[in-house]
């Protein structure tokens, strides 16, 4: 395997990690039976999920308040864009 095609798996790896799924599944369980806390405060996994989705939304929120965006919702002739 290329080193840069490994690079990219360990990111992936990183931002999606082996066994959130499980994870994710036994803090619902969790969940059902009383437990109140979030779960990625009990599941590193589910933490790293979480991190990467709001990196993501603080991405959107820069791009809605910047010129390009504006200059995009002003145009004229096509069809509004709707956020």
């Amino acid at each position: 395997m290329p080193n840069d095609e490994f690079q990219k798996w360990m990111l992936f790896l990183d931002k999606r990690p082996i066994g959130w799924r499980e994870d994710y599944r036994t803090a619902l369980i969790m969940q059902s039976f009383g437990v109140k806390e979030k779960p990625e405060k009990i599941f590193s996994s589910l933490a790293r999920i979480a991190e990467d989705s709001r990196n993501k939304e603080g991405n959107t929120a820069n791009l809605k308040n910047s010129a390009f965006f504006m200059k995009l919702m002003n145009a004229k002739g096509g069809d509004k864009l709707k956020w």
